[in-house]
């Protein structure tokens, strides 16, 4: 009888174990739920929030189009009749003001000033040339604060309520517009949060101690927003999502194998979801712009691939292009890369001879033979001269020697370019880089931050300079992103080509020809 006693108790207390630990799995489990939904609603609601940005400053544009055309005199009663029906039929806008020289003259709902009032300085401009007034006091309204965008001789303001219609419970946001290439950023609207410029441009998700934050930018102007809420009001919000994870994963200790299934199970899905989104067609691309370090003049474009998962959530592309190379299915990638990019830049390419589009391809794909087919094909169907091509291949892909240097001998045969990827982080060296015959090496971005610092690899950067310029090869500077750096390159003594955010963050096709507009001579 006593055994028996003690095998129950026994099993009790192994029950009793598996029941604490499977629950507080389960609520562990159930936390990183709460914050994954709660990341979900807060970027759908910056998307929201940037979709109405984008509005406001639709209604600016169409402001400044219609008063900046010759067909009526300057403050003139029929320019203010025209001023007034713009502010009627907006939503966004307030006041309209006519400026010049750096003084009001006359504001829409004011009529015209006695006198000129003088404008205070702009808080900052953007790259498109539009001044920023935040939190300026208003003629309207001499008590109260708001936002003014300036371009040329036309103000107006902008209602400072134009987010509150959609507020939604428990988040809050900050509207600020930046300028990527003196990287300043000021604030237009909602609350104030310590982030960064960089990390707002960085369109990234940040957790701190108390509170869950997004970052979300226009791709049609220099607005970004950032969404927040405090990870009380999420954890109130997702109590019954924490209980029922506990519960579940509390039930005699099948947490563990729950767990495991559940790891088990993502861990399948982000492959299937690649393969089906390659297949559905359901990826994009972004050009991120290649200049001449000396002139600024674009000559050629990086294609970047981007995915977001079935929860709409971007999924980084170092992490969906290792679980293709993994998983054996990277040449599928490549194959809807070059025939998007080919597609998407066929008429730039054919517009533009001497500019270059680059390709990142994957080891698996150097091994292959359907690499050079696949390129010809395409190349056929949409018109592409071969010589505009630059394949970019990782350091990884050049460990086989042999086999890496019949592959390029065959891609140059048929005219294509050839570069090696993140160099200074591999395997290759420059020793043998003239026995692979490759055109161009990119020297990785973590060798342009320590440019002109202190740092021990610091002297690192200028030898490989050097030592490509006497082999022969071109070169590209990755991670620019400051003044300091490009300074620093350009007393380098070496021709060449920069790529980062100082001259253009990537952007999606039907931006590419505005660039190249204004940075090709």
């Amino acid at each position: 009888m006593a055994v028996v006693r003690r095998k129950w108790t026994q099993v009790a207390a192994v029950a009793l174990t598996g029941l604490l630990v499977g629950a507080s799995l389960g609520f562990a489990v159930g936390l990183l739920a709460a914050v994954r939904t709660a990341q979900f609603f807060l970027t759908d609601y910056a998307h929201e929030l940037v979709h109405h940005a984008d509005d406001a400053a639709a209604e600016f544009v169409s402001v400044v189009n219609t008063l900046e055309q010759p067909q009526e005199s300057f403050c003139s009663d029929q320019e203010l009749k025209t001023m007034r029906a713009l502010i009627y039929r907006s939503i966004q806008i307030k006041d309209i003001g006519r400026v010049r020289d750096g003084s009001l003259y006359c504001t829409a709902v004011a009529g015209r000033l006695e006198k000129p009032v003088p404008m205070q300085a702009p808080t900052m401009l953007t790259t498109s040339g539009n001044a920023i007034y935040a939190y300026a006091r208003l003629y309207i309204s001499p008590q109260d604060q708001g936002t003014i965008l300036g371009h040329g001789s036309v103000n107006v303001v902008v209602t400072p309520f134009m987010m509150e219609r959609w507020l939604r419970p428990g988040m809050n946001y900050m509207v600020v517009t930046m300028n990527s290439r003196t990287g300043q950023m000021t604030r237009i609207g909602g609350m104030s949060f310590p982030v960064s410029e960089k990390w707002v441009q960085s369109q990234g998700r940040m957790e701190t101690a108390d509170a869950l934050l997004i970052s979300r930018c226009s791709t049609k102007n220099s607005v970004c927003v950032v969404t927040e809420e405090s990870k009380s009001v999420a954890n109130e919000h997702s109590t019954p999502l924490l209980w029922g994870f506990t519960l579940l994963g509390g039930a005699a200790g099948c947490a563990f194998a729950l767990g495991i299934a559940i790891a088990f199970s993502l861990r399948r899905s982000l492959p299937q979801q690649l393969r089906r989104a390659i297949r559905k067609n359901q990826l994009s691309l972004m050009y991120q712009p290649i200049v001449r370090l000396d002139s600024g003049q674009c000559v050629g474009f990086e294609a970047l691939v981007r995915w977001q998962d079935r929860d709409g959530m971007p999924v980084a592309p170092n992490l969906f292009v290792t679980v293709a190379e993994e998983r054996g299915f990277v040449s599928e990638l490549t194959t809807w890369v070059i025939h998007r990019a080919f597609h998407e830049m066929s008429e730039i390419l054919a517009a533009h001879g001497r500019l270059q589009l680059s390709i990142n391809i994957a080891p698996a794909d150097l091994a292959s033979g359907t690499l050079l087919e696949t390129l010809n094909a395409a190349s056929a169907i949409e018109g592409i001269v071969a010589q505009q091509i630059a394949l970019e291949l990782t350091e990884r892909s050049t460990t086989d020697l042999t086999r890496a240097s019949h592959a390029i001998l065959e891609l140059h045969k048929h005219g294509y370019k050839v570069h090696i990827d993140d160099f200074g982080t591999g395997f290759s060296s420059l020793s043998y880089l003239h026995e692979l015959a490759v055109d161009a090496i990119k020297v990785d971005r973590s060798f342009t931050r320590t440019a002109g610092t202190d740092a021990v690899t610091a002297v690192i950067l200028p030898q490989i300079l050097l030592i490509a310029q006497s082999l022969g090869l071109e070169i590209i500077i990755e991670g620019v992103e400051t003044e300091r750096q490009v300074e620093f390159l350009r007393n380098a003594g070496v021709s060449l080509r920069a790529q980062g955010w100082h001259f253009g963050r990537p952007m999606p096709p039907h931006l590419v020809k505005d660039f190249l507009e204004k940075h090709t001579r």
